[in-house]
């Protein structure tokens, strides 16, 4: 019996919702083993060749805003039956994550924990010695790790769409050749500005007696330690709460989102939203590690919330949930772009004066790190689909990040700094579109438009339109021809 697109689209979005909630379990440290291999298999009938091929014969005869929706579900069942062929490998890497221990000194720590004791070791040997042995262990998977990338090539090809980069660029909808050279105009419009900060803040505020900077001293930074309880993350969830009531975007969001700022034990270090069905079910996911790093991470998932809850039910459920992740990053860039902001962070933190001109430098320091990671991460994640022995690329990481942040990166973490299907490439794309939103929100509403109910209602429009067009044609609405790495050069030169 044939396939119907209808139902391959039912069992998807059932799929979607599925695998969000087993990842929200696992990366919120509610569940300690990885299960994904046993939620494919129950719905395996998605991963049957022929499901493909029925939505390519309804894509043959489809034209404007049905074949766009036709298209964004062909990209992603494809993208489940290559996940489904790396399960079992991510659930024996997951669960040996969650059970491994970094031992330092006489003390033993959970490897998911090493993040959070280096933001916080004010010693510097203390972090360089925790991030060392972090490393050590990371490398005793390093045989598993390769072994997805290689499994997951294999993958890709069998789908018969062509060779493995140019398959995975198709499948991404990307031009990686001019996402290369948007993100080499960014490292080289970026460079001058960047040392001359980074001479600035590292000779200020690092002990240069261990060395050279490490992504140890990076991670540390972020924290803003000495700050710490101006930036406690459950006052500053009440502030963020405020801030959308007075643009008026809280309403759905209190209906539809739920906040996890919660400690465990387990819980991943990176933030994330969980989006398990829009807009009534969304999480909202942040491990706490003290400081600046929490308030900012907090502000950047609430964006991406808000995409999500406020997308206009009319939608597709293609164009509410799939479609380009460019959106929804540049939206969590929009809301964490307030960490820059003199006044809002003056009525949130009650820093003044000194210490917050202080604080100012530090943030656009870190703002502009956080970019030029980006751009080196989208070139190295290139040039690691193309090489044809990715085992043999790990000093080639160390070599593009190290250079581009200035903070030393270890080979060993190469594959762990791997996110499948271009992921750096939906975030540089962020990037630039977040400051095309930024330049027409100043513009039309002022420099407080965060203040304004104004400003939120046309935000409203905005996130109503979902994923139902991709960064690149959104551009246009805010008066840009594209989407080009100009607009975000100039306003790198406003961050302090």
């Amino acid at each position: 019996m044939p396939f119907r697109v209808d139902e391959i689209r039912e069992r998807a979005q059932r799929l979607q919702g599925a695998l969000a909630h087993a990842y929200y379990r696992l990366r919120s440290g509610k569940d300690e083993r990885s299960s994904l291999a046993s939620l494919y298999r129950q719905h395996r009938l998605l991963l049957s060749p022929g499901v493909l091929q029925a939505i390519q014969r309804d894509l043959s005869e489809a034209y404007g805003d049905k074949r766009r929706r036709l298209k964004t579900l062909f990209n992603w069942v494809a993208g489940q039956q290559i996940d489904a062929v790396l399960a079992p490998l991510d659930d024996e890497l997951r669960s040996w994550e969650a059970g491994a221990i970094v031992a330092l000194a006489e003390q033993e720590i959970p490897l998911r924990r090493v993040p959070d004791w280096i933001v916080r070791a004010e010693d510097r040997g203390e972090r360089l010695g925790w991030e060392a042995a972090r490393h050590r262990r990371i490398e005793e998977a390093a045989a598993l790790r390769l072994d997805v990338v290689h499994r997951g090539r294999e993958a890709v090809v069998q789908l018969g769409l062509g060779a493995y980069a140019e398959s995975r660029e198709r499948l991404a909808g990307l031009d990686l050749a001019r996402l290369e050279r948007d993100a080499t105009a960014i490292l080289q419009g970026t460079e001058a500005r960047y040392r001359q900060m980074f001479a600035a803040e590292t000779d200020r505020r690092l002990d240069a007696s261990g060395g050279a900077p490490s992504r140890a001293d990076a991670r540390w930074l972020m924290g803003m330690r000495w700050l710490g309880r101006h930036f406690e993350i459950e006052p500053f969830a009440a502030h963020v709460r405020r801030a959308m009531e007075v643009m008026g975007l809280g309403r759905v969001f209190d209906r539809s989102v739920r906040v996890d700022i919660d400690r465990r034990p387990l819980k991943d270090e990176r933030s994330f939203t969980a989006v398990i069905d829009v807009p009534g079910d969304v999480r909202l996911v942040v491990c706490p590690l003290g400081g600046w790093i929490d308030a900012r991470r907090l502000l950047h998932e609430t964006g991406h919330a808000l995409h999500y809850t406020h997308a206009s039910t009319a939608l597709s459920w293609e164009e509410r949930v799939l479609g380009d992740d460019s959106i929804g990053e540049s939206f969590g860039l929009v809301f964490d772009s307030l960490t820059l902001d003199r006044g809002w962070i003056e009525s949130v933190t009650r820093l003044e004066g000194a210490v917050l001109e202080d604080y100012r430098q530090l943030a656009g320091f870190l703002r502009l790190y956080r970019l030029r990671r980006d751009a080196a991460r989208l070139l190295w994640e290139v040039e690691l689909a193309r090489a044809e022995r990715p085992g043999e690329q790990a000093d080639r990481y160390a070599e593009l990040l190290s250079e581009a942040t200035g903070f030393a990166h270890h080979p060993g973490t190469y594959l762990t700094d791997h996110r499948r299907g271009f992921q750096a490439a939906r975030r540089l794309r962020g990037w630039m579109l977040s400051s095309i939103i930024i330049d027409r929100l100043n513009k039309r509403f002022g420099a407080d438009w965060h203040r304004t109910v104004a400003a939120g209602k046309f935000l409203l429009e905005v996130l109503s339109a979902g994923r139902r067009e991709d960064a690149a044609q959104l551009a246009p609405q805010f008066g840009v021809e594209g989407l080009t790495p100009e607009t975000l050069l100039t306003r790198v030169e406003r961050w302090q």
